[in-house]
């Protein structure tokens, strides 16, 4: 398969933008993630794949918290913040801590609160479910999408007279 050719392809699915937020130790982590979906109901189950090389990876161990933002079309500059690398994403970003000190971007479009339930291998990525523990939203926004390798708004039918 070429690998370009299956990108192009996958990038026909309109998938929504999240940051995944964690923290170590002693540092608060941030990723931007559009591989996300439910996955179970009972119990409540969602997962997120993560590139086995991004050093984020060390936050998620079993049984950790991590947040779940999903962005509303407004974020699009937490969406570049926490796909780049550097030292401090959260510099100049507005958030709010969970109980256990996780990260909740402000303005969100809603927000899961979960666990680490398992991290399975993936190819080249980890493939990390969560366990649910609580969630957020804000009915009144409109998602950020990404589509064909850029992100997108909904856009509102034109009107026709």
């Amino acid at each position: 398969m070429d690998s370009k050719k299956f990108r192009e392809t996958l990038g026909q699915f309109a998938t929504g933008v999240t940051v995944i937020t964690s923290k170590t130790e002693d540092k608060l982590i941030g990723l931007t993630a559009n591989a996300f979906s439910s996955l179970s109901l009972d119990p409540p189950l969602i997962l997120v794949c993560i590139d086995k090389t991004a050093s984020s990876m060390k936050a998620f161990k079993n049984e950790r918290p991590f947040v779940v933002n999903i962005l509303q079309q407004n974020q699009e500059n937490d969406c570049w913040r926490f796909a780049k690398k550097s030292d401090d994403k959260f510099k100049d970003c507005p958030y709010d801590l969970t109980e256990d000190g996780i990260p909740i971007l402000k303005n969100n479009l809603a927000t899961l609160q979960c666990q680490v339930h398992s991290i399975l291998e993936g190819g080249d990525h980890y493939i990390v479910t969560g366990l649910v523990k609580d969630t957020l939203f804000n009915g009144q926004a409109e998602p950020l999408l990404f589509f064909r390798g850029k992100l997108n708004r909904i856009k509102e039918p034109e009107k026709t007279m």
